[in-house]
């Protein structure tokens, strides 16, 4: 669906459909909306490139394949290895993750507040495009200070 409303977009030559995969005898062919295909024969090169490409993490209710990569733009982005980017977790699908980090990890002083809140749970598209639109400019505003990347907070309001 993603991949097929950013095709009705295209007049707007600033949106482009990409698609990233991995090569598996199960899986099926590349979506028909893609404009641009990338295979990758290891699924650590494939989220390698997904992870760089990305101007904002968005990630959808999925099993084993989305949780590892959930969690390592999480670790990214609580290492300040990634700029600061806005990171969603769409639906209550994400509610049991966000508890145990709460309410085990920073519990037992795993992780930091900061660390725990750096994704937003939503459960809407428009609440989800108005995270990444705010925290967007919320960056930007602070780039333009000359705070430098670990200098700005990745942190919200509404979580």
């Amino acid at each position: 669906a993603a991949n097929e409303g950013a095709r009705e977009r295209a007049a707007d030559e600033r949106v482009q459909s990409v698609g990233i995969r991995v090569e598996l005898p199960f899986e099926q062919e590349v979506n028909p909306f893609v404009q641009e295909a990338f295979e990758h024969q290891t699924f650590f090169t494939r989220l390698h490139q997904f992870v760089i490409m990305s101007d904002a993490y968005v990630v959808v209710p999925g099993g084993i394949g989305t949780v590892l990569e959930a969690m390592l733009v999480w670790q990214l982005l609580q290492g300040r290895h990634l700029p600061p980017t806005p990171f969603v977790l769409f639906g209550d699908h994400w509610r049991g993750l966000l508890n145990w980090i709460r309410n085990d990890t920073l519990a037992r002083g795993y992780v930091d507040q900061k660390d725990a809140d750096l994704p937003t749970l939503v459960n809407t598209v428009d609440e989800t495009v108005g995270v990444i639109v705010r925290t967007n400019i919320e960056f930007e505003d602070a780039a333009v200070r000359g705070a430098t990347g670990a200098q700005m907070d990745p942190h919200h309001d509404q979580r």
